[in-house]
């Protein structure tokens, strides 16, 4: 748990420090025709290079930061049995996308500023240029080693909450909670949107997402294999007036 809170820590005061945008801006693309057309340009670049299908089924969930300048940078992931197993398809999204050129930077008050854009890479796409959604299984939550919804990460985000007595205080406070599910069912890679400025507050709530002996997350898949997903979870807190 320490070294989750550690984690999720340091990822905030990178972010700051460096100025990276999580995501990029509403209604902004990070490609010249947003993602399908990246997609497009991207199987294009591999079909065109002749790169051979991995020999097994590869999917792999990736980032990347787009600087003002358009320059890429991959950003290394921490999961590091889901990149082993998938080492083929990364090499290959690494090389292939060093061939495009319409990357979008970000703009926050009309100035170009680093933004990371994320997206799951499939061998299947690259090879065969299409997927089918169906393919797809998202995360899971467990709770008491039965199958459950989302609402029930919800309510027991909430209960943890409760147990502490925990609210913000002088109005309702509304925002969203970004995290990873990996391939081994760990969260991580925390982001408050509209993040409080009570740091214990945020704490709190990076401490309630996280997984517990009773209640944790099954990872998703991509036609058995398993890959890491985003989730942006909005919440709301009715506060204490006094």
């Amino acid at each position: 748990m320490m070294k989750l809170f550690a984690t999720a820590v340091l990822f905030f005061t990178t972010l700051m420090n460096a100025q990276v945008l999580y995501d990029y801006p509403q209604n902004q693309d990070f490609y010249e025709g947003g993602k399908s057309s990246f997609f497009t340009d991207l199987v294009f670049a591999a079909q065109k290079s002749g790169l051979k299908a991995c020999d097994k089924t590869e999917a792999l969930f990736m980032r990347f930061v787009i600087y003002p300048d358009k320059s890429l940078k991959y950003v290394a992931d921490d999961d590091k049995v889901a990149v082993e197993n998938n080492k083929c398809l990364k090499q290959k999204v690494l090389s292939l996308v060093k061939t495009l050129d319409k990357f979008k930077p970000a703009e926050v008050d009309k100035q170009k500023v680093p933004a990371i854009f994320y997206t799951v890479f499939t061998d299947d796409m690259l090879v065969k240029g299409s997927v089918i959604r169906e393919d797809f299984a998202m995360p899971v939550y467990i709770h008491k080693e039965k199958e459950a919804g989302i609402e029930k990460f919800r309510e027991n985000f909430a209960k943890c909450f409760d147990n502490v007595g925990f609210r913000p205080v002088g109005g309702d406070y509304s925002f969203r909670l970004n995290f990873d599910v990996n391939a081994n069912g760990e969260v991580g890679f925390f982001y408050i949107d509209n993040m409080s400025n009570s740091a214990d507050f945020n704490k709190m709530v990076i401490k309630c997402a996280a997984n517990t002996k009773k209640s944790y997350w099954k990872a998703g898949t991509y036609k058995g294999v398993k890959v890491k997903q985003l989730f942006r979870m909005p919440l709301k807190f009715t506060a204490i007036n006094h």
